[in-house]
């Protein structure tokens, strides 16, 4: 039974406070859909996910089950339980206003930066303190000379990351608008997000 849940648009974002012992559940309702994921410490909003140390602690660049997500001080925040997917993201920085406005000429285009900021403002974090997000179900190829290329997510519909909490935390997600590559399969759709206790 979810204690708080919410399902969000493309281009919106959700903040939820998710205490020590409690499960995240990050749902692809229709699949191909990205979920760009960041969180804090609660009370502490200086302390965030790192996904630098997250990378070095795990020695990979790929999350899977059993592996644990860590803060810009190396302390544990979330463990991932289970996974239905395996293919996730850790290199991208969260799409923002100026990656549509620069490398594709849009104008107002939603962003998950913005998402991000309305999410988790309230909790004490400026637009600048956004960290980089895991990027749940993107696609991500390392080319032979580390170039990074985008592809289709693997996500089917309902497939989800589940996540217990190491520390009181505010996660905050948002449902990828990105609608000019590959990233959701061309066409964004919504997320569901549950926490349990």
């Amino acid at each position: 039974m979810a204690v708080k849940a919410g399902q969000i648009r493309p281009g919106e974002g959700f903040g939820v406070e998710v205490k020590k012992g409690q499960l995240l559940q990050i749902i692809t309702v229709e699949g191909r859909q990205v979920a760009d994921f960041v969180a804090i410490a609660a009370g502490n909003p200086e302390e965030r996910l790192s996904t630098g140390v997250t990378r070095a602690k795990n020695s990979s660049i790929m999350l899977q089950s059993g592996m644990k997500l860590y803060s810009n001080r190396r302390n544990e925040m979330f463990e991932i339980v289970e996974d239905t997917v395996g293919r996730h993201d850790m290199m991208f920085a969260a799409c923002d206003p100026r990656r549509y406005s620069d490398d594709f000429g849009l104008e107002g285009h939603a962003s998950c930066r913005d998402a991000l900021f309305n999410a988790l403002g309230t909790f004490g974090l400026t637009y600048d303190d956004i960290p980089d997000p895991i990027n749940w179900f993107m696609n991500v190829s390392i080319q032979q000379r580390g170039e990074l290329e985008i592809r289709e997510s693997l996500a089917e519909k309902s497939d989800y990351v589940l996540l217990r909490a190491e520390m009181d935390t505010v996660a905050g997600i948002s449902a990828c608008p990105q609608d000019q590559n590959a990233t959701n399969g061309g066409t964004p759709t919504d997320l569901l997000i549950r926490v349990f206790k």
